[in-house]
């Protein structure tokens, strides 16, 4: 066992001879750096809501800056044409658009009559319903007070001249008291703050899953070369044995230490046993493929046959390690190929 670290520990040395090390350190240490320094923007929670007035009687006008004004998760906004609203529904700065047509309210006493308000929806409009409840909640004191006088003034009742204004604070009082019904906005709750803090992210963790894996295969390719050379002629099948392992072992070392360092930098959380049972896995892989490629019967040396390899491999090993984009979530084609590259499971 004293042998064996001992072997390591030069190996280790030994691995930081190669130029590889260096361009894995400097690439995961600029990005855990580029990480901290990147700038965050805050993104509005809100969902905005363009309305289009049409109609130029007061209540309406009353309503739509009721709307406009009102502490909710919706943001209510006037436009000034369809095309505008057509616009922006399409650009994403507006989620639902409400077009309030002509005569609005003064045809709101006949319902039988009344025009439609048209709501306008895209497939990816959030809670089309609860904005409409939002609207109708505003115009709803509105319609009531135009029905209820149409009816008196359409009845035989005889009513004072100024009744209107009288009905209307009867009306208001029934409203938001509790004596029929009340129709409740949660006012007490503060939306002036609903943002949500977005910043790029910047794959550190996955990046040096790769770069583990890369320096695994790297090791791999020196115990190769070590055996194209003879180096290990006169060692036991123990010691050649144990030098597969050591090799890769050796390179994948200072890429720990490497790694440890950039999460550090860039706050990632991380889990030590992961990070080093994800090691070990990457080890004995390297060291089997190393082991199969050196008992094969090739011409040639191993080690070049391996390198010429391992660009395409590594590149691979990239695009389907869900480094930059998990493809695996495509098709379970997908996800059943990536499963053939170690980075996936980091």
């Amino acid at each position: 066992m004293r042998l064996f670290f001992n072997r390591l520990y030069l190996s280790s040395k030994r691995s930081f001879l190669n130029p590889y090390i260096y361009g894995m350190a400097f690439i995961l240490i600029a990005l855990a750096i580029v990480s901290v320094a990147m700038p965050s923007h805050k993104a509005s929670a809100y969902i905005p809501v363009a309305i289009l007035n049409l109609d130029d009687d007061e209540d309406t006008a009353r309503a739509v800056e009721d709307l406009c004004e009102m502490g909710s998760i919706f943001d209510f906004y006037e436009v000034d044409s369809e095309v505008q609203m057509y616009s922006d529904l399409a650009t994403g700065r507006a989620n639902t658009g409400f077009i309030l047509p002509e005569d609005l309210m003064a045809k709101s006493a006949k319902l039988h009559r009344m025009p439609e308000i048209r709501v306008i929806t895209t497939p990816s409009s959030t809670l089309p319903f609860m904005s409409s409840e939002e609207v109708f909640m505003k115009l709803f004191p509105h319609f009531a007070l135009r029905v209820m006088t149409n009816v008196i003034d359409t009845s035989d009742v005889t009513m004072p001249a100024d009744y209107v204004d009288g009905l209307s604070d009867v009306f208001d009082s029934y409203l938001e008291g509790n004596a029929i019904y009340r129709l409740e906005a949660l006012e007490s709750i503060e939306y002036n703050e609903i943002t949500t803090s977005q910043k790029i992210a910047i794959p550190v963790y996955k990046f040096a899953g790769f770069f583990l894996w890369m320096a695994a295969l790297l090791g791999a390719l020196s115990y190769l070369n070590d055996c194209d050379n003879k180096l290990y002629m006169r060692m036991s099948k123990g010691g050649r044995f144990f030098m597969g392992l050591i090799l890769p072992a050796a390179h994948v070392i200072p890429v720990i230490l490497i790694s440890l360092i950039s999460f550090l930098i860039c706050g990632v959380e991380f889990s030590v046993l992961h990070l080093l049972g994800y090691s070990v896995v990457v080890i004995l892989v390297a060291f089997v493929i190393a082991s199969i490629i050196a008992a094969l019967p090739l011409y040639g040396k191993k080690s070049g046959i391996f390198a010429a390899v391992l660009p395409t491999y590594l590149i691979l090993s990239f695009l389907f390690g869900g480094v930059l984009m998990n493809l695996s979530v495509y098709s379970p084609i997908l996800r059943t190929v990536s499963m053939l590259f170690p980075p996936y499971f980091f």
